[in-house]
């Protein structure tokens, strides 16, 4: 081959670099450590970058030391219209991993650590929730939780909130209680926190439309 011939090959292999489409294929889609694809049946995984809101239970997420940010197990919040005074969370230290402990953040701010006493939450140690999953907030749970109680004629007061893995390889879940706006218990809710998908309910007759 010549060295024209050469240069023009070159050249031609370059363009077509350039041009490739940036984007992944299904099969080349981040995956993410203990989460099972939740794409409606497509296999491709869900992975999010989430924006925190703040109060919400990313943010608080996000305030945990690193050492805990990786082995969060449970994200908790009572009374939160949308979002609760403080967030409490069970996490394995993944320094020391023999150990889980109950976090408190309060305004998007670490504020205590304790020991857990938890036994349930010790022995569930590796089923963390992998925050890259979380991709609706307390505040889009919130929302849904207000279009069911519309939908049964009710006005949404405060939400009492549970982010979890049930199992190794599911994706997280919240579990909420609704109360109306005088405290009453009005249903219950569980909503994939990968897609806001809502996976059961109990207590509210109606489904919004």
């Amino acid at each position: 081959m010549s060295y024209s011939s050469c240069r023009i090959f070159f050249i031609i292999c370059v363009i077509g670099t350039l041009t490739v489409p940036f984007r992944l294929r299904a099969q080349d889609a981040p995956k993410v450590d203990g989460l099972l694809p939740d794409s409606g049946g497509s296999g491709v995984p869900v992975v999010r970058t989430l924006a925190p809101v703040a109060g919400g239970a990313v943010a608080a997420m996000l305030a945990v030391p690193p050492k805990y940010a990786d082995g969060i197990l449970e994200v908790i919040g009572k009374g939160g219209s949308p979002n609760p005074k403080e967030w409490v969370l069970q996490a394995w230290n993944t320094e020391d991993p023999g150990t889980v402990h109950k976090l408190t953040v309060a305004s998007d701010q670490f504020v205590s650590d304790s020991l857990s006493v938890n036994i349930y939450e010790a022995e569930r140690k590796e089923i963390n929730i992998p925050m890259s999953a979380v991709g609706i907030d307390s505040g889009g749970v919130w929302d849904i939780a207000r279009s069911y109680a519309a939908a049964n004629g009710a006005t949404l007061g405060r939400v009492d909130y549970m982010l979890t893995c049930h199992a190794k390889r599911t994706p997280p879940v919240w579990t909420i209680e609704c109360h109306d706006s005088g405290g009453k218990p009005i249903g219950k809710l569980e909503i994939l926190a990968t897609t806001g998908t809502v996976r059961n309910f109990s207590g509210f007759r109606n489904a919004p439309r």
